[in-house]
């Protein structure tokens, strides 16, 4: 019962309504009430009225009739609007003979003057006075001054009745439309829970309701973006598995051979080849959990890094791999480079790109990193003057499991795709273009940061 609901708060948001308007209703009709200037005119409206009745009448008791007989309707009126106090009338002649006063003024004398209204206390209440003078005779007609306190309790009476009786016309429709457009989302929920768990088709719901649609077109891209990565996973353990069967298989051989094998020569062999298996198999375990770390979802631990010192050590890790095939390698960047990133994403670009080169480059070439900051972007560029990647292979080099074709270096095909995971956990980018001299590679990662 405590749980929120969207009719629920229709209901209190028309609540609110309605009270917003009563507090507005009646400030309006409380300035409309206590204006000086509406006042005025009530009592100069009923003052003149009550003078042109008689103005031409010359028997004394027949405008004295006429005005004691509106007096009389006055005050029933007042009585009957249960308004406190009396609208007091007098008339006189021109001689200031008093011909009639209201029953209700007792034996006070009105004071007026002709020429504008005026206050006066009679009882010990206050009374606007409107004197109106003809040929023959001269009215004076007294208002009360009403209390604001009397007029906010009555007139909240009435504003209030009014109110509540209008309440239930504008609740009704407006109740029956929410729960009415709240049915297509019962609909959607029931839909999506009756689905199977390895039910990721679209959902096609044509709503008929334009502020459907939205949703509904959210809810069949995450489907379909889940059905991908869903695909991407399966290809990914299955490419895993067939990179992981060779090397097993070649271990699983050569294992038998060490068993059965008589000749040194031949277990000598044997183990070399298990040597180079086992490396290939922990090389891909290695990448494969590279691949999974950067993959992650959660955020990992950022540090203040020094870049220009990090690539160094990586060049000096890499350096005798490099002089075993007389590769020339060579780092241009400043002294120092601080920056805040995640290192493992930045040492996993910089290895991966660094070992393809390596990997990949002829021998007795040329190795160039190039490490700057500028313009509110870290720049990393790893480029060689190898063989090269053919422009129709160099969309495919970013994909898993991809080596392209037209060389004799081994590796997984992982390297890459680690690189364009790790670049984009920093919210950078990875270009490749020609490398040194035009010839071979150039990986360019650009990572956007604050200067």
């Amino acid at each position: 019962m405590l749980r929120p609901t969207l009719v629920r708060r229709v209901v209190l948001a028309l609540l609110l309504a309605f009270g917003l308007v009563w507090l507005v209703l009646m400030a309006h009709q409380l300035w409309q009430a206590t204006d000086r200037d509406r006042i005025d005119d009530n009592v100069l409206s009923l003052g003149r009225g009550m003078l042109a009745s008689i103005a031409a009448l010359d028997n004394a008791g027949e405008a004295r009739a006429v005005v004691a007989a509106t007096s009389s309707m006055v005050n029933a009126a007042y009585r009957s609007k249960q308004i406190p106090g009396v609208v007091l009338m007098e008339l006189t002649d021109r001689r200031g003979k008093r011909l009639f006063l209201s029953p209700e003024g007792g034996a006070a004398t009105l004071r007026g003057d002709s020429a504008r209204l005026s206050d006066v206390t009679v009882n010990g209440r206050g009374f606007r006075v409107y004197q109106g003078d003809s040929a023959r005779w001269s009215v004076k007609v007294a208002a009360p001054t009403l209390s604001s306190a009397w007029l906010l309790l009555h007139m909240s009476g009435d504003l209030t009745v009014d109110m509540l009786i209008a309440f239930p016309f504008v609740l009704l429709p407006l109740w029956l439309s929410v729960a009415g457009g709240l049915r297509p989302l019962r609909d959607l929920s029931e839909r999506i829970a009756a689905k199977g768990p390895d039910d990721l088709a679209p959902l096609h719901i044509d709503g008929k309701y334009a502020e459907l649609a939205p949703l509904t077109g959210a809810l069949d891209r995450l489907l379909g973006q889940l059905r991908n990565k869903i695909a991407r996973e399966h290809s990914f353990v299955q490419d895993a598995a067939h990179e992981l069967r060779t090397p097993m298989a070649v271990i699983s051989a050569q294992a038998h051979v060490l068993t059965v094998a008589l000749e040194p020569a031949q277990r000598a062999e044997a183990g070399q080849r298990m040597e180079h298996a086992i490396a290939r198999a922990s090389h891909l375990i290695r990448q494969l959990l590279d691949l999974a770390h950067i993959d992650s979802a959660q955020a990992q631990a950022v540090a203040v890094l020094d870049l220009a010192q990090l690539a160094r050590q990586e060049l000096a890790m890499l350096a005798p791999a490099a002089m075993a095939r007389g590769l020339e390698l060579s780092l241009d960047a400043p002294d120092t480079l601080l920056h805040s990133l995640e290192a493992h994403a930045f040492q996993s670009i910089l290895q991966n790109l660094l070992t393809n080169a390596i990997r990949y480059a002829y021998d007795g070439g040329r190795v160039a990193v190039t490490l700057r900051r500028q313009a509110g972007t870290l720049t990393l560029s790893v480029a060689d003057d190898g063989p090269g990647i053919p422009q129709v292979q160099r969309a495919l080099v970013f994909e898993r499991f991809y080596r392209g074709v037209g060389h004799n270096a081994t590796g997984a095909g992982l390297g890459l795709a680690i690189v364009t995971q790790a670049v984009a956990r920093l919210r950078g980018s990875v270009r490749l273009t020609a490398g040194l001299d035009g010839k071979g590679c150039a990986f360019a990662v650009t990572i956007p940061v604050a200067d």
